[in-house]
């Protein structure tokens, strides 16, 4: 990475990406090495070499900060399948709300929980980083339960992001097609967990989309569109507090056919391709070409 030019002209830095942090808020992204602290902004030119591993899936939110603040890379791979952290610094630099999220390497993140506390208030959540379902997601009350997590056999490889936890009454999935949102769940847990999602073990309720704040579904929709998303399944949550709206995710292969409600995501899917592809029946009458 070629820093501005200096007096004793530029400064080359060799950073790895197990010395990169991201820091996502509402107007404000930050992607950082670690080393100096320096901003990547700062740099006039980067040049991303291949590299294999848990941290190619940090490709893809690096190259979205960089390119939003218009710097020229060099030598970038191809991207890794969006990560949540993708998702959520290219949301935020997109005027999308989500929650405030700390992405550390491991050898700092460790350490962290002090820090984390203050910045993301207690309890957070720590979520893996490729992780869909529910898996791998965590609510921190603690240090100790902090350090015990991250030191768990079965956890030591997991790339973590912790995020603020948004309290709440449930979240909501809605299913997101094209520009039209047919689908809205409600989920909520049954079992005190802060986990609603359906597949570990959540209730979902079918709420009649009509009547649902059209504001989030134009949010949903426009998640979607940024991640390149013609269906997709969008997650949101309302602070219970605020009345403010999130975006958690949004996943390009939600269950249709599956899961709960799949006749109703079924029908409105099988009508959202019937809209989609009607330009290419031919019309009454006419001759086959």
């Amino acid at each position: 990475m070629n820093s501005s030019p200096q007096d004793a002209g530029p400064r080359t830095v060799h950073r790895s990406m197990s010395e990169v942090a991201f820091a996502v808020r509402e107007g404000r992204t930050r992607a950082y090495e670690t080393v100096e602290g320096q901003d990547l902004d700062a740099f006039e030119l980067v040049r991303i070499d291949a590299f294999s591993g848990p941290t190619a899936a940090l490709t893809a939110a690096l190259v979205s900060y960089l390119d939003a603040r218009g710097h020229r890379l060099a030598g970038t791979p191809g991207s890794a399948a969006p990560t949540k952290l993708h998702q959520y610094v290219h949301f935020a630099q997109s005027g999308i709300p989500v929650p405030c999220t700390e992405f550390l390497p491991r050898p700092l993140l460790l350490a962290s929980f002090p820090r984390l506390a203050v910045g993301l208030g207690l309890p957070f959540v720590l979520k893996s980083l490729g992780a869909g379902s529910g898996r791998l997601n965590h609510l921190v009350h603690d240090e100790t339960g902090f350090i015990r997590l991250l030191t768990d056999a079965a956890h030591v490889s997991v790339p973590y992001l912790a995020q603020r936890y948004v309290p709440n009454n449930g979240t909501f999935r809605l299913l997101v097609l094209g520009d039209d949102v047919p689908i809205v769940m409600h989920r909520c847990a049954t079992d005190g967990s802060h986990l609603t999602n359906t597949a570990q073990g959540g209730h979902a309720t079918l709420f009649e989309p009509e009547t649902f704040d059209a504001e989030v579904k134009i949010l949903a929709v426009r998640a979607a569109a940024l991640m390149g998303y013609d269906v997709a399944g969008v997650n949101v949550v309302q602070d219970r507090t605020t009345s403010k709206w999130f975006v958690l995710e949004a996943n390009p292969s939600p269950a249709i056919g599956t899961g709960a409600f799949a006749a109703e995501k079924t029908r409105a899917y099988a009508a959202y391709l019937y809209r989609k592809f009607e330009w290419r029946r031919p019309r009454a009458g006419a001759r086959p070409a």
